[in-house]
């Protein structure tokens, strides 16, 4: 007697899970696939490199995208909407990205989303065309989703109901619980490594593959968007520096008003020498003349039409003048700009203070605070939106009392078909307020002519083409219109200084540029190092119309958060406490920032570990350090 095995016999219920698990498991595969392919900007050969290449990052990314759509399973309850709702994500969140890669050649970040209350300021930055697209595409996948579903239903039976409705609704409530649940905390532990970090590099041997801080389109590239966004999440804190306390940061103070009290007795006073000081940010002001050692930007970029920045050329020669190494390429003003103004650092921030921490933050130390306390007038100019970046708020914590904005501004030329007010106009309205008052002023201007796009039709001519072949046309256009937003800029630069030169008050000129336009992948994204600064080494000078006895004429590379140290430095001026700090940081570390340290260790300064203290202290501790 032949004894017949038993048949395994499923329900339709256990069918629907099974089915509907190895749909969105084909469905993860595919969306992140297409997320690799929008995150290299359309490349087919560039995403499957990545597929096949690193393997084991891609299937990582792959489960990661899995449990999430697990997790919208549990919300929309229907597989084909969750698909649906995950690809509308995608397309949303690498439109973002594409934006922002292709005016500052960087992929998003978390921090990003720090700017979401900017979004109408930010939309003017991108064509209406390309939202449009986005729009199109949005309901194009919320048309397929809706047949997808259909189709679903009939072909996959992925529409189980259970016949009993009372028990239907309990048993589907019950299994998106359970689901939501489990695929939550799967997602939660498989990203563990985000939240535990050193926020440098960090070694994962069971994907045999690293995470790069200092380099994030490498870091993108290597393992991909999902888990290159989520290693960065972990900077988004302001974490609790070691050893931290009121007794550190009050020993630290008074260690350091004891040195400011012995060493001021040296140096001369701004105040009683009747100066005022002007502090110029240029929007992307670069100089394509620059050189690094034996590299020369202008051998990857050669052009027509000779000297770009004449005037500045002739300032640098005449006044102290150096260049700084600016944070970022092709954007972060905001990170410079603060950095700046107040000499603290975004170093162990990784954030967008303007935006995440000075709005909440009060008061803080900056060059403002120090000489409103003194009796000086403290104005700011930005030809822009004032909420852009929260500087409404952020300007009057630094301790500037007035903003004058694009609305308040007398002066409202623009340059050729740009939507920005150009520099003339801006430099004119800082002479008209160093004219209104006899009183001496700190007067911050934060330009906006060279901002991105660079649209090749905002001029009618240019007068410099790049001539190098291994570029596109469209860049070698875009190019050409920011060389001639330069070319003016500098003009206008040359007009500006003359003009202070007339006046009968003392006025000492701070000018830098933040950084480079986002359009030299040659130099910018060179395996050479020396190369590679030469995209984000960025002109500074020193300028005064009175013999202020400077003794120096080469100021030291730098980033942001020392210059102001350095312009006190070559003024023998008077200082602060927390300058004398700053003194000693930009000795121990003069170019502080991950792009150029990358993966050498901090230098074990005692002093770099106290800045580290005060920049939490004042950002995100008690503020002990302005305690009385």
């Amino acid at each position: 007697m032949k004894i017949s095995k038993p048949k395994l016999h499923l329900t339709e219920r256990t069918k629907y899970y099974i089915r509907s698990l190895i749909f969105l498991a084909v469905a993860a595969i595919l969306l992140t696939w297409f997320l690799e392919y929008r995150y290299y900007i359309h490349d087919v050969c560039r995403a499957w490199d990545f597929v096949i290449g690193s393997p084991a990052p891609f299937f990582y990314n792959v489960f990661l995208m899995w449990l999430m759509l697990l997790f919208f399973w549990a919300i929309f309850e229907k597989p084909g909407t969750a698909t649906g709702a995950m690809w509308i994500a995608i397309i949303i969140l690498t439109y973002v990205h594409i934006q922002k890669y292709n005016s500052r050649g960087y992929p998003l970040l978390p921090e990003d989303f720090q700017l979401a209350s900017e979004a109408s300021s930010l939309s003017k930055f991108v064509s209406a065309d390309s939202i449009v697209r986005l729009i199109i595409a949005i309901i194009l996948v919320v048309v397929l989703t809706i047949l997808f579903n259909r189709m679903l239903a009939k072909k996959l039976r992925l529409n189980y109901r259970n016949p009993s409705p009372s028990f239907a609704k309990r048993h589907q409530l019950l299994m998106r619980l359970v689901i939501l649940v489990i695929s939550g905390l799967g997602f939660f532990a498989a990203t563990d490594f985000a939240r535990h970090n050193d926020g440098s590099r960090y070694e994962d041997i069971f994907l045999g593959t690293h995470f790069t801080a200092w380099n994030q389109n490498r870091n993108y590239s290597d393992n991909g968007f999902i888990l290159g966004f989520l290693y960065n999440l972990q900077k988004l804190e302001l974490s609790e520096p070691d050893k931290y306390s009121e007794s550190k940061i009050l020993t630290l103070r008074d260690e350091y008003q004891n040195r400011a009290e012995k060493e001021n007795a040296n140096r001369k006073a701004a105040e009683d020498e009747d100066v005022s000081v002007v502090i110029i940010l240029n929007e992307s002001f670069f100089d394509p003349a620059v050189k690094n050692g034996e590299a020369e930007f202008e051998k990857f970029y050669p052009h027509t039409g000779g000297d770009i920045t004449p005037n500045l050329h002739k300032i640098m020669q005449d006044y102290p003048s150096g260049y700084m190494y600016t944070l970022d390429y092709g954007g972060g003003t905001a990170n410079i700009e603060f950095e700046t103004f107040t000499s603290l650092t975004n170093y162990w921030i990784n954030s967008v203070p303007y935006t995440a921490l000075l709005p909440k933050s009060g008061d803080i130390p900056s060059i403002a605070q120090t000489y409103k306390k003194r009796g000086y007038e403290t104005v700011a100019i930005h030809p822009y939106n004032g909420g852009m970046y929260k500087r409404n708020i952020a300007l009057a914590n630094e301790g500037f009392e007035n903003f004058i904005t694009d609305i308040e501004m007398k002066y409202q030329e623009k340059e050729g078909n740009s939507e920005y007010i150009n520099d003339e106009s801006a430099y004119k309205e800082t002479l008209d307020v160093l004219k209104s008052s006899d009183k001496n002023q700190i007067v911050g201007l934060i330009t906006m002519q060279n901002h991105t796009p660079y649209h090749p039709w905002i001029y009618e001519e240019t007068e410099f083409a790049v001539t190098n072949e291994d570029i596109s046309d469209d860049r070698k256009n875009e190019i050409a219109t920011y060389y001639q937003y330069l070319h003016n800029s500098d003009k206008y630069l040359g007009d500006f200084i003359e003009e202070v030169e007339k006046l009968e008050k003392k006025v000492v000129v701070l000018f830098y540029g933040d950084h480079s336009a986002g359009l030299f992948e040659v130099t910018n994204d060179n395996d050479d190092k020396t190369v590679r600064t030469l995209s984000r080494l960025m002109p500074y000078f020193i300028y005064t119309n009175f013999d202020a006895g400077i003794t120096t004429k080469y100021l030291p590379t730098t980033t942001p958060n020392c210059m102001v140290n350095t312009m006190y430095n070559a003024l023998n001026w008077k200082k602060d406490p927390i300058y004398y700090l700053v003194d000693d940081v930009c000795s121990a570390e003069p170019i502080l920032t991950a792009t150029f340290i990358e993966e050498r260790q901090l230098s074990a300064a005692e002093t770099l570990h106290d800045y580290e203290l005060l920049t939490y202290d004042l950002l995100g501790g008690k503020k002990y350090w302005m305690s009385k």
